[in-house]
Parts: C-alpha cells; structure tokens; sequence
C-alpha cells in the first residue's frame, strides 16, 4: 500500500468561534459550519469504557491539508489539559483502521482515542498516543459514516457516497 496521504491537521481550540476568526484573518481560508462528532462510544485514557464524546468541529474549505479547529471537550483526548495547539495528522478513507492499529501496536504504539459504531462495533477513527510523535497524534479515520451533526443538531449535508459531511454537495471547494 502507498503511504496516505495527510487529509487534514487537526488544532485543538479554547473558543471555536474565536478560532475560525483569528484563522480565516490569519490564513485568508474560510471554514464549514460547526459540526458535532458525536457519539456514544468514545474510548480514551481518561475513561477507557465507551463515553460519550461530544466534539464541536469545523474544517477549512481550502485544502488538502484541511484545517480542523476542534473545541475542548471532556476530560482525555480533547481536554483543556492538552493545552490549545495542534493535535492530530489525519488520515482519511483508511482502508483498515483497526490493522493499522495492530500493526503499530506491535512496535510500541498505543492508542490514545477510539470511535466505534457500537459498543462492540467496527472502529471509526482512533487516535495514536501523542508521545509516540513528539506531542503529535495520528488519526486514522476509516472509510465508514461518522457521527457528525451540525452544532444545533440538525443532519449534517450528504456527499455523493450518502456519507455526512459539513459542505452542500454543489459546493465547489
């Protein structure tokens, strides 16, 4: 398999709306509308048993690399205490999440951060433990629906596979 490509570099934030402000004046890109991940089987270092995750997100409209601004939330991988900065490298479309977090396993990697579809269901993302890359984790984002919803709880838009996504399909991005 060829290496992925990096999909997007994900920045954790304080105030969400503060940050689309300062990076769309900083960077001159213009961001999505807020979305939640959402979901019921979240697993982390702070709460190993499936949780509740609740995460505000928008992406940039310019990319690949996209920017995701993701807003603190709970008390592990998105917390207050990992201090505002980049977060996470993203890899999108995984053909194999849960292989890749066995094979790096097998070196030494921990995980520090997965989604699942249900309480004994398939993977939808995972995080790398931050140590691993110098304060940096990687996110493997599997080929599957994510959870997401717009912030007021509508449905999010659709892209052209029925996947939830935070653009209208006749976006141009």
């Amino acid at each position: 398999m060829d290496a992925p490509l990096i999909h997007h570099v994900g920045v954790l934030v304080g105030d969400l709306e503060d940050a689309i402000e300062r990076w769309s004046l900083g960077t001159g890109y213009t961001f999505s509308e807020v979305a939640r991940y959402r979901t019921d089987f979240y697993e982390d270092r702070s709460h190993p048993e499936p949780h509740f995750h609740d995460a505000r997100i928008c992406f940039s409209r310019e990319g690949p690399p996209f920017i995701e601004l993701m807003e603190f939330c709970g008390e592990g991988t998105h917390s207050s205490a990992q201090g505002e900065g980049i977060h996470h490298l993203g890899f999108m479309d995984y053909p194999d999440p849960d292989g890749r977090l066995r094979e790096l396993h097998e070196h030494g990697v921990d995980s520090d951060g997965i989604a699942r579809d249900g309480p004994d269901g398939k993977t939808l993302l995972w995080f790398t433990d931050k140590h691993y890359l110098h304060g940096i984790r990687l996110e493997y984002v599997a080929a599957l629906p994510q959870p997401l919803v717009m912030d007021d709880g509508r449905p999010t838009y659709r892209d052209e596979r029925g996947f939830p996504c935070l653009w209208p399909p006749e976006d141009d991005r």
